[in-house]
């Protein structure tokens, strides 16, 4: 089995979302699958130029000359394909959302509608399952309702939002880092058991989205650093 990751932050391996994603592929790794975290930021990944060639004249191949004819193979060769972002404006970053616009050639140019009116394109090969992961540097909840709206339909086999994602570079408190631990050992958890059971529980699901600092406690911080970085 092989699960990929494939992370919009233009922080990279400095980012927030890979330290979301390294604990996850680790308990993921322990049960035997093969892992892989692909940087986007690190790769030329061109805009979608809409010529739908990709449908027509080259069929299943884009046109555009950069990396993401390599990346489609990689998604392909995957069993579980996740999309590792920060929340910018609400939503995913534009490096992640122009890889997915590149994924284009998967699918094919032919319509069909979903028993729920819903309407879609049919994948010219058998898609990877997705996951979605998404690290908020803000508190609250209502983050991530554009995400949960996009996942919907996708029958993902794991979402995790995570608020107030600041914490987890560096946060004085010990109680704070005592949460921030239980936090990656349930993503650990979380990879072993998309391997072995190909779910996640809800235990472990709940885990993963337990607070780790009150609303309030964390703006007050921020606060506090930003105001300090300023002096």
């Amino acid at each position: 089995m092989k699960i990929t990751v494939f992370n919009g932050s233009p922080r990279g391996r400095k980012s927030n979302s890979h330290r979301i994603v390294d604990p996850l592929l680790e308990g993921a790794r322990q049960a035997g699958a093969q892992t892989e975290e692909i940087f986007l930021t690190e790769y030329n990944i061109n805009h979608c130029c809409g010529c739908f060639s990709c449908w027509t004249k080259t069929p299943g191949k884009c046109v555009i000359d950069d990396d993401m004819s390599d990346l489609i193979d990689i998604f392909y060769e995957s069993d579980y394909v996740g999309m590792a972002t920060p929340v910018y404006g609400l939503f995913m970053t534009s490096i992640l959302k122009k890889f997915n616009e590149r994924l284009l050639p998967t699918a094919t140019p032919h319509i069909h509608k979903n028993e729920d009116g819903g309407c879609y394109h049919e994948e010219r090969m058998h898609y990877p399952r997705f996951f979605m992961i998404a690290n908020a540097g803000f508190p609250g909840e209502h983050n991530f309702d554009l995400f949960k709206a996009y996942m919907a339909s996708q029958n993902p086999v794991l979402e995790v939002y995570r608020n107030s994602g600041g914490v987890l570079e560096e946060w004085p408190d010990e109680n704070v880092k005592k949460r921030i631990n239980e936090f990656y050992d349930a993503l650990r958890e979380a990879g072993k058991e998309m391997v072995n059971e190909g779910q996640v529980s809800e235990d472990i699901i709940k885990s993963i989205h337990a607070e780790l600092i009150s609303d309030d406690e964390f703006i007050e911080g921020v606060n506090q650093y930003w105001d300090e970085a300023q002096a």
